[in-house]
């Protein structure tokens, strides 16, 4: 009994002395930085939805860092007016939108200082242009030709189905520009770092699809405050961005 209670102690030993050697470890910290000498992987999540990215250092006070983001898609239902270009008459429909964005970034941070977490950064994100998708849910019946769903001031056409196909649109190379905390490769094994910034990507405009095909929809004089989602999201050219990146270092 005496030497099991003596092997025991010994293994509690071993795994307390293991255990409080792997904080050490973790911590050790990087004092210099060179070109490509480190390599970190990291979780983001922000306004750009979750993302996963690698980084490493050029020197001292400059780290890239590249990764792919995607915010996936909530949906919502609505009644939207039906209608012809330049006529005030107006039918409702129920309409399902779906958003999604999905950019790959490269990212340049910059340090003023060779120990400063604050940095500057800049580069660009890159993706799909198509960053709401509405369709009505069912066919609209015996409507006149180009009538179709008012989305703010444009008219998505019915095609022969019944179905008004619209999507809004902004650029899909959107150059950044931002500030934040945290170093993309950080000096201890486990780092976090956050970002704000914005995304210039542009007026976002609306296009329809017919025949397989995406034109730009047409305008009308009239309008429409009945989509209030396109009537916020119209007015932004650009896209304000705010991420919390947690980050291992891997070597």
């Amino acid at each position: 009994m005496k030497k099991l209670n003596v092997f025991k102690n010994t293994a509690m030993a071993a795994l307390a002395t293991f255990l409080f050697a792997m904080p050490v470890q973790a911590q050790n910290e990087v004092t210099e930085f060179g070109l490509f000498d480190h390599l970190s992987g990291g979780v983001v999540l922000g306004t750009t939805g979750l993302g996963i990215d690698l980084a490493a250092p050029i020197n001292n006070f400059l780290q890239v860092r590249a990764g792919y983001n995607f915010f996936s898609g909530f949906k919502y239902k609505e009644d939207v007016d039906y209608r012809a270009k330049g006529k005030k008459e107006r039918g409702k429909t129920t309409a399902e939108g779906k958003n999604y964005m999905g950019t790959a970034h490269l990212l340049i941070e910059a340090y003023p200082f060779k120990n400063s977490s604050f940095h500057a950064t800049a580069g660009f994100y890159y993706g799909t242009d198509e960053i709401v998708e509405l369709e009505n849910t069912s066919p609209v019946k015996d409507f006149d030709e180009g009538e179709g769903i008012v989305i703010g001031d444009h008219i998505v056409c019915f095609d022969q189905n019944g179905y008004g196909h619209g999507t809004i649109k902004v650029n899909k190379f959107r150059p950044y520009l931002g500030i934040g905390i945290g170093r993309a490769v950080p000096r201890k094994r486990i780092g976090v770092s956050g970002d704000l910034g914005v995304q210039f990507w542009g007026k976002p405009k609306v296009y329809e699809k017919q025949t397989g095909t995406y034109q730009e929809a047409v305008r009308d004089d009239f309008g429409s405050e009945s989509d209030k989602y396109y009537d916020v999201i119209s007015k932004f050219s650009v896209w304000p961005v705010l991420t919390i990146r947690v980050t291992g270092r891997i070597f």
